[in-house]
């Protein structure tokens, strides 16, 4: 049963194993197969026309829920004044959506997890009934009067002020308006986002922001549709705001659910970077969304650039300590489930004490003081509550207390995709 200190990445990864797909930064591996999103935030300025979602990949079999979602976008009015016109065939198509992702991974995680934490007993229709209510229900949010969480959310409208723009909180929404290729067949592409540079700023570690690729934080202006099937747009600010990379529509909704129906946490650590999951209510309903949206904090992370990498990769300077195994990619779930072996390969016993671990995703766990013997074998089990080694091509960096680089063990994507098969590297 999940509990609430992982159930985000409980989420995160049931979503990677349905129709999420993985956030990349530009250098890594991708696989068409299982899709890719490739995120390229810079520390340095751009311009304007910089798309930060540089490609995105849907596979055939993760686009229905994506293109559902697509047809709830144009059901809102972008003013805050005045009341939404909802139509019999808006009804149907939040049904539509709805009945769609309640079997998907995500969506079911989140329903044993809130069964659990409510002690009650959910079925489909009042899964349903509470997605419904929490994201979709209209109600009061300070002077507006007909506000929804996925409105806000998902879309984005008009904010407080009548220049700037309200949530807008959904990777794959920015990716259309930036010119991104809808599902849609027909559809023509709209550039409606100048992008305003990154805005890690308030970050207790601004400047691993930029490193993690399952979130961006930045400045944005927007053209945005008057929306409702009406023509034109308006211009829109938004000096900082921000989402998640690679989540499918179910992946949020399932999030966002958790947050605001238990009394989980509002710090959520997703793939070694630690968020905080800013949530507000609309007025009188504690059940119901207004806004949802990660801040990030910090990520165990770190960076190697161009020059770096020429001067220090295959320079692996002589250990005691190689790495033979590794399982990369266990038996779901995942979390305390991978793990290396370490072999001291010299006459003499030696300590682990200061050696590092480098994952592919930059996350290091420095090892303790732990007396290896001549030819034996030290098993190093991740100490993580979810997978950490990514189940796709990689490699493994074995570092000494100096930061030398004792050994690198790359791994391929067919390597990674058999689940419980560890791989041994040649020697």
């Amino acid at each position: 049963m999940s509990n609430s200190s992982n159930i985000f990445q409980e989420i995160w990864n049931a979503d990677q194993r349905g129709n999420g797909i993985p956030a990349l930064r530009p250098s890594e591996e991708k696989d068409p197969s299982r899709g890719y999103v490739v995120v390229d935030e810079r520390a340095s300025s751009v311009g304007s026309h910089h798309r930060v979602l540089s490609e995105v990949v849907i596979p055939p079999s993760k686009r229905e829920t994506y293109q559902l979602c697509e047809h709830l976008f144009d059901n809102y009015a972008l003013e805050r004044i005045g009341r939404e016109q909802v139509t019999f065939a808006e009804t149907q198509e939040e049904l539509d959506f709805i009945d769609a992702i309640l079997p998907t991974p995500p969506i079911e995680i989140a329903r044993l997890f809130l069964e659990s934490s409510l002690n009650l007993t959910i079925s489909q229709n009042l899964m349903a009934a509470m997605i419904k209510e929490t994201w979709f229900t209209l109600g009061r949010a300070g002077n507006q009067s007909d506000a929804s969480g996925f409105e806000h959310v998902f879309v984005g409208e008009q904010g407080s002020s009548s220049s700037k723009v309200g949530g807008y909180h959904f990777w794959y929404k920015y990716y259309l308006d930036d010119a991104g290729q809808s599902l849609h067949h027909g559809n023509a592409l709209q550039d409606r986002i100048d992008y305003l540079g990154t805005k890690y700023h308030k970050a207790d570690e601004p400047d691993k922001g930029v490193l993690v690729p399952e979130v961006v934080t930045l400045s944005l202006r927007w053209d945005a549709p008057l929306g409702e099937g009406r023509p034109g747009t308006k211009t829109l600010h938004k000096p900082i705001g921000g989402f998640f990379v690679g989540c499918s529509p179910e992946g949020l909704i399932a999030l966002g659910l958790v947050r605001t129906r238990t009394e989980t946490s509002k710090l959520a650590y997703i793939n070694g970077a630690k968020y905080q999951l800013d949530l507000h209510r609309l007025d009188g309903n504690d059940h119901a969304i207004r806004t949802f949206f990660p801040r990030f904090i910090s990520a165990n992370v770190t960076a190697i650039t161009e020059d770096e990498d020429d001067e220090t990769r295959g320079e692996v300077t002589t250990s005691p300590f190689k790495i033979l195994m590794a399982m990369v990619n266990p038996q779901n779930p995942e979390g305390g489930k991978e793990f290396l072996q370490i072999a001291n390969l010299s006459n003499e016993t030696a300590s682990l004490l200061g050696w590092k671990v480098v994952a592919p995703n930059g996350v290091t766990f420095e090892l303790a003081d732990i007396e290896v013997l001549p030819g034996d074998i030290f098993k190093f089990i991740v100490p993580s509550n979810n997978g950490i080694l990514r189940n796709k091509a990689g490699m493994i960096q074995l570092r000494t207390p100096n930061n030398e680089t004792a050994g690198e063990y790359t791994y391929t994507s067919e390597q990674a995709r058999k689940e419980g098969q560890p791989i041994v590297f040649a020697s």
